[in-house]
C-alpha cells in the first residue's frame, strides 16, 4: 500500500502545531510575565512589582497594595480598566482605575488599591486584573497575609514589695512576635497613688522578632494596680496592649539588714570604747555604713565615728567607737547606711555597760590604775606603797613578804649563835 507524501507531510505538520500550542500552554501557567498580543503584535504587559503595605496585616486593618505594570514592548497598549477582585477581603477604591489610558513602550504605571482586613488569620490572594481596549485582560493573584498576633509586654524586675515614698525600679521587656516589624510603640503607666518617672516610654520602631527593655522609677503613697498601656501601629492602624501590675507597699524583704555582734566594752578615765562586728544579712548591698552611739552617750575623740563603707550580703567588718555615758546603764550603738537608689536607713543595738564581760574587765582596769598611784606621804594607805616600795595592795601584794624575811634573818642568827655554844652561855647565865 502507498502513501501519499502530501498526506505525511500534513501529519508532520499537525504533530508540530499542537506540540507547539501545549508548550506554549504551559509556559503561559509558570511565567510570572503576562502579555496582551493586540492585531498588529509587539505589544507586551508586565507586573513588574507589588507592595503589600503592611507587610502582614491584623484583623480589621486597613492597607493598600501596588501594582506596577510596565510596557515592556516597543508598541503602545491601551488599558481600558484595573480592577482587584477579592471574595475575602474588602477593596474600598474598587472604581478608581474604570478609565486608564495608553500605556507607551518602556513605561510604567502603578495601581493602588486599598484593602480592608475583614477576615480572620490566614493567606488570601486577591486578583488584580487589566481590561485591554483593543484585545484580551491580564490576571495577576498576590498573597496577602492576616496575624492577629500582637506585641508582647512583660515583667522583668519589679520588687517584691514597694517603699512608701521612695523610687522603685519597674523593668518591662517589649517584644516583637511578628513577622514585620511595628512602629510608634509607647509605654505609658495609668492608675492612681503612685508617680512615674518617666511618664512615658517611646521605643519607636520594634523590628520582626526584636525585644527592647525599657524601666520605670515608681514612687508609690499607696497600695495599688500599675496599669501599663502600650500603643503601636501596623502601617496606619493603632493597636493597644496592656499590662497590670499590682504595687503592694511595706517593708522590702530584700533590702540590707544590718547586724552587730561580738561586742566588746572596755573603759578608761571615764571614757568607753566599745569594739564588735557589722555583719550585712539582707539581699541587697548596703552602702556609706557609718557606727556611732547614740543619747544618753555623747560620742568623743579619738573615735567619735567610725566610717565602714560597703558591705556586700554576708560581709562584715569590725568597727570602735569611743563615748562618754554619765550614769547611764544602756547605750544605742547606731547604724546609718544607704541602699543602691540613695535612700538613707538607721538601725540601732542596746549596749549594756555594766553586765558585759567586757565592762567587768573595764572596772578591773581602773582598780589596777588606781594602785599604781600612792596614798598621802607615800608610805601607807589605801592603795599606797608599803615598806622598801613594795605593794599592799590585793591578791599577791597582800602576803606579808617583809616580816617573813625578818622571821628568816632571825632563824639564820640563833642557829649561828647556838652552834657556837652562845645561846648555852647565855642560858647558864640566867639560871645562876
Amino acid at each position: 500500500m502507498s502513501v501519499n507524501p502530501n498526506d505525511a507531510l500534513m501529519k508532520t505538520v499537525l504533530t508540530y502545531l499542537i506540540l507547539g500550542l501545549a508548550v506554549s500552554a504551559i509556559f503561559s501557567m509558570v511565567t510570572p510575565v503576562f502579555a496582551a498580543t493586540a492585531d498588529n503584535g509587539g505589544e507586551l504587559i508586565a507586573v513588574t512589582n507589588i507592595t503589600v503595605s503592611p507587610a502582614v496585616l491584623m484583623p480589621g486593618d486597613t492597607g493598600t497594595i501596588t501594582f506596577r505594570v510596565t510596557n515592556t514592548g516597543d508598541q503602545p497598549v491601551s488599558i481600558n480598566r484595573a480592577e482587584l477582585y477579592s471574595s475575602d477581603l474588602d477593596v474600598l477604591n474598587y472604581q478608581t482605575y474604570d478609565k486608564v489610558g495608553t500605556l507607551g513602550p518602556g513605561v510604567s504605571m502603578e495601581f493602588t488599591f486599598e484593602i480592608s482586613a475583614d477576615a480572620s488569620d490566614g493567606l488570601y490572594f486577591p486578583e488584580f486584573y487589566l481590561d485591554f481596549q483593543d484585545a484580551g485582560s491580564m490576571r495577576y493573584p498576590v498573597p496577602v497575609r492576616i496575624d492577629s498576633t500582637g506585641i508582647q509586654v512583660s515583667v522583668i524586675d519589679v520588687p517584691t514589695s514597694f517603699i512608701h515614698g521612695e523610687e522603685n525600679a519597674v523593668t518591662l521587656s517589649v517584644s516583637n512576635p511578628r513577622n514585620s516589624a511595628v512602629s510608634s510603640v509607647t509605654i505609658s503607666p495609668s492608675g492612681s497613688g503612685f508617680t512615674s518617672n518617666p511618664d512615658s516610654g517611646f521605643i519607636g520602631i520594634l523590628g520582626a522578632n526584636e525585644v527592647k527593655e525599657v524601666t520605670f522609677a515608681i514612687t508609690p503613697s499607696q497600695s495599688t494596680d500599675l496599669t501599663f498601656n502600650v500603643t503601636y501601629h501596623n502601617g496606619l492602624n493603632t493597636h493597644f496592649t496592656t499590662l497590670t501590675v499590682p504595687v503592694t507597699v511595706g517593708a522590702r524583704s530584700t533590702l540590707a539588714e544590718l547586724v552587730v555582734n561580738n561586742i566588746e566594752v572596755s573603759s578608761s578615765g571615764g571614757t568607753y570604747t566599745v569594739e564588735g562586728d557589722v555583719t550585712n544579712a539582707g539581699l541587697e548591698d548596703a552602702k556609706s555604713i557609718v557606727v556611732t552611739v547614740g543619747s544618753p552617750a555623747t560620742p568623743v575623740d579619738p573615735t567619735k565615728v567610725y566610717v565602714i563603707g560597703s558591705l556586700e550580703p554576708d560581709d562584715f567588718s569590725t568597727f570602735e567607737i569611743t563615748f562618754t555615758a554619765q550614769g547611764s546603764p544602756t547605750v544605742p550603738i547606731q547604724i546609718t547606711y544607704k541602699d543602691e537608689d540613695g535612700n538613707t536607713y538607721t538601725t540601732s543595738e542596746q549596749v549594756t555597760l555594766s553586765s558585759m564581760g567586757g565592762s567587768a574587765s573595764a572596772s578591773g582596769s581602773e582598780a589596777q590604775e588606781g594602785t599604781m598611784g600612792s596614798g598621802p606621804g607615800g608610805t601607807g594607805g589605801p592603795g599606797g606603797a608599803g615598806p622598801f616600795g613594795m605593794s599592799r595592795g590585793s591578791g599577791l601584794a597582800s602576803i606579808p613578804i617583809v616580816p617573813i624575811i625578818l622571821v628568816i634573818i632571825a632563824s639564820i642568827v640563833l642557829a649561828v649563835l647556838w652552834r657556837k655554844g652562845v645561846l648555852g652561855k647565855v642560858r647558864a647565865r640566867l639560871r645562876k
